[in-house]
């Protein structure tokens, strides 16, 4: 019976975390395909990041909270989450509700999602497995696959299936599996709740100064943006406050809000893949690299900060990877994905909310991405890329990289080894 229910929860925690990764990644409908006016394109284009923000540091509020009441709360509540998201979708086509109101709707579920589903999958490793996976191909699904509903009539059928993210019938698929482990789960034998006063609030705190920080950057920080001296200042308060952020956090913890720093600017200076069928090798690294991640015997954070820097020179180097769905843009967007998947399978961190922390970060616009945006010739996440902007984008990422590095090399000194998870 607990081999099953153990079944149960992976999956559940899997695709809670795709789900919640798709709705916080990509609005379900950026409103460019429409005949939305020019003034909800622009509302769209400064609330989506807010958006995205907000859901994030409430994932993290959300898995700090729903541990003070036990796992049947926090399958519940994770439950309500995606129902939530699925009948968002459903209003905002029948009713005169906005974009920028349904995608704000859309993040804050998705953020209470991936928070509970984490809080309960996370101290598990099977589930956490699952879960980590299930995150990260939210996330690559989500920048990856366009969300144009005027092409609906010439995609195929698994295509039309992935129209809107998160699509309906998986987040109803999320929503049955979360009830069925909610069901599953005995009820813990209490006899009162902790007070607030015990609620840590370290990991809050922490979301609350690097998201914030990345957001503001990533709004002033424009195409525009001339002067190296403003780019390099926007760039030291994004390092000043994720190493403020891993300081927060207990132990090591921090090890993964940096890495997931570095990540995603490498990860915005690599042009994007459209065609559809060329995700398959992406998920394929991720999986690849987070079976690496687990199965080796020591993690090693420091590398893998290496390898990204390395990732981003190779961008810079090669001007293929600043072309649309060009090879080099594939090898660079497998190498991201073995990247992440390493860093999330091989770093554990003490307290679930650090690592959906870091899931948060991963989710953000970055500087490299907001430097190079240029309009609504795509969705926001999808910027149209010229090789003046990708190059001022791949040099972004290897300037926080090293910073991320730097700041990761400060952590380890300052918090001895004996102080990581088992």
């Amino acid at each position: 019976m607990q081999r099953y229910r153990a079944a149960l929860d992976t999956a559940g925690g899997g695709i809670a975390a795709a789900v919640a990764g798709m709705s916080l990644i990509v609005p379900f409908d950026a409103g460019c395909s429409t005949d939305s006016s020019a003034m909800q394109l622009t509302l769209l284009t400064v609330t989506v990041p807010r958006a995205t923000a907000a859901g994030a540091i409430l994932a993290v509020v959300t898995a700090v909270c729903v541990r003070m009441f036990g796992t049947r709360t926090a399958w519940a509540t994770g439950a309500i989450a995606a129902l939530l998201l699925a009948t968002d979708h459903l209003l905002v086509t029948s009713t005169s509700t906005t974009l920028a109101t349904a995608n704000f709707v859309d993040a804050l579920a998705g953020g209470v999602l991936l928070g509970a589903a984490g809080a309960v999958a996370l101290p598990h490793r099977p589930a956490a497995i699952g879960y980590l996976l299930g995150a990260l191909t939210g996330v690559l699904v989500g920048h990856h696959i366009e969300t144009i509903a005027a092409e609906k009539g010439s995609l195929s059928a698994a295509e039309r299936a992935f129209v809107d993210l998160p699509p309906d019938w998986l987040a109803a698929v999320a929503a049955v599996l979360l009830v069925a482990c909610f069901l599953v789960t005995e009820r813990a034998r209490t006899t009162s709740h902790p007070v607030a006063v015990h609620l840590p609030f370290a990991p809050i705190l922490a979301a609350a100064v690097v998201i914030t920080t990345i957001t503001v950057v990533s709004e002033r920080l424009t195409p525009g943006t001339k002067s190296l001296l403003a780019i390099a200042a926007w760039l030291v308060a994004v390092v000043a406050a994720a190493v403020v952020a891993a300081l927060l956090l207990p132990g090591r913890d921090g090890t993964l809000t940096l890495l997931a720093v570095s990540l995603t600017a490498s990860g915005g200076a690599i042009a994007t893949i459209h065609d559809h069928w060329k995700i398959a090798p992406i998920l394929v690294t991720l999986a690849l690299g987070m079976l690496a991640g687990v199965a080796l015997p020591r993690s090693a954070p420091v590398a893998a900060a290496v390898a990204i820097i390395g990732l981003s020179v190779f961008t810079l180097l090669a001007s293929g990877a600043q072309h649309h769905d060009s090879g080099t843009a594939l090898l660079a967007g497998c190498l991201f994905a073995g990247l992440a998947g390493y860093s999330f399978g091989a770093v554990t961190t003490r307290a679930a909310a650090s690592a959906v922390l870091g899931l948060g970060v991963l989710l953000l616009p970055t500087a490299a991405l907001t430097l190079e945006y240029r309009g609504c010739d795509a969705v926001p996440s999808l910027p149209d890329r010229i090789e003046a902007a990708g190059d001022r984008a791949a040099w972004t990422a290897i300037a926080l990289g090293v910073g991320c590095l730097a700041a990761l090399l400060v952590l380890r000194r300052l918090r001895p080894e004996d102080n990581e998870p088992s």
